[in-house]
């Protein structure tokens, strides 16, 4: 790993860490209100600032700025950012992708000019054309470093190796690497990683917040923004003190809020469908839910009948990422809603779990029709 960048934190104040804003400009602002973000704090950014959401230019203009205008704001490069090194080497692949992923980039800022793709546009044409108009973003881009190591810390997009050396990583490794949290590291510091949302380590209750594993020294703070439909962006908050550093967290997201009318004591339903693991084989139906068996896992867990597929060839599988679980709430309490499309039940987000209640528990919603993940 070649592009490294090396600083020291102040012994005390506050550090902000915010990975995978995937274009969501509008959450970034929020989160970055709701946390009081203040000139004095550090804020660092672990890659993904642009692709899948719906304003990627902006994110990497407003974060540009930022750094401009404030020395302890520091970034670093993640796997999505790297599509403009894909279009600088002329990548022949690039073009399809282009033609099938409207929210990128690279599409955005051909319609602030004004170029439209046609059957003759070459991946040429659209490297003269956005290298013409956006050098100064592509060049940032290109210029992130892969990590950023402090006295105590190491902020990387997706991992390092089990090596002695953390700094023998691959690039490719440190920015795409899956599921870090099951690895192990040898760096002696806090890594710090994005890139794989956290609910995919989900086991009994599917949470989004981050994850901190004080043995491994790993914390994992993708709370899916974007990529998972009950996803959040998560702010994780180091507070350092002479005392020794505490951490704390808090998110935004784009689900709407709703009261608690009445309590509700949850079921002893528990688990989670996670990426890749959906084949299921059914066992017993009930009226809401099916109580079926993970192909890969052989754990039983009770499926919301609506989100369970039935394919041509007779097999049976989840429809997407979802909670099986259930989750108790108290009268008064602010939750999101997800999913109130479902019979008997809603799907609902409680301070980043997911879990279902009894439908007549929240407050009638003024906008009706939200969707399920499915």
């Amino acid at each position: 790993m070649k592009k490294v960048k090396k600083f020291s934190l102040p012994s005390q104040g506050r550090i902000i860490v915010i990975s995978d804003i995937h274009g969501e400009l509008d959450l970034f602002i929020s989160l970055l209100k709701k946390v009081n973000f203040r000139s004095e704090d550090y804020l660092i950014i672990n890659g993904d600032l642009c692709e899948k959401g719906s304003n990627s230019k902006g994110v990497v203009r407003y974060v540009m700025d930022l750094t401009e205008s404030n020395s302890n704001v520091h970034v670093t490069e993640g796997n999505c950012d790297t599509i403009v090194e894909d279009l600088l080497q002329e990548n022949q692949k690039l073009m399809n992708y282009i033609g099938t992923r409207k929210h990128s980039i690279l599409n955005e800022w051909l319609d602030e000019v004004g170029f439209e793709i046609k059957k003759s546009t070459t991946v040429r044409d659209v490297k003269d054309i956005l290298t013409l108009h956006f050098s100064d973003e592509i060049n940032w881009l290109l210029e992130l470093p892969t990590a950023i190591e402090t006295d105590e810390y190491i902020f990387v997009h997706a991992g390092i190796d089990d090596k002695e050396n953390w700094i023998d990583t691959e690039r490719i490794s440190a920015i795409t690497m899956p599921s870090f949290l099951e690895k192990h590291q040898r760096s002696g510091k806090y890594v710090i990683v994005g890139h794989w949302p956290v609910v995919n380590y989900s086991t009994n209750i599917p949470s989004n917040n981050p994850i901190v594993d004080n043995d491994k020294k790993m914390i994992a703070i993708d709370g899916g923004n974007v990529i998972k439909s009950t996803g959040q962006l998560n702010a994780f908050i180091i507070h350092r003190e002479t005392s020794g550093d505490t951490f704390s967290h808090t998110y935004t997201d784009h689900h709407i809020s709703c009261e608690v009318m009445k309590e509700f004591i949850s079921e002893p339903m528990k688990g989670a469908i996670s990426y890749p693991n959906y084949e299921l084989i059914p066992l017993q139906p009930f009226e809401h839910f099916t109580k079926c068996k993970l192909v890969e896992t052989n754990e039983q867990l009770y499926v919301k009948n609506e989100y369970i597929h039935h394919s041509e060839k007779g097999t049976f599988s989840a429809k997407s990422d979802l909670s099986c679980a259930q989750i108790s709430v108290k009268k008064g309490e602010i939750i999101s809603v997800v999913d109130n499309s479902c019979t008997g039940y809603d799907l609902i987000k409680k301070n980043g779990e997911e879990g279902w209640v009894l439908k007549d528990v929240l407050q009638p919603m003024k906008k009706r029709g939200l969707l399920p993940l499915g």
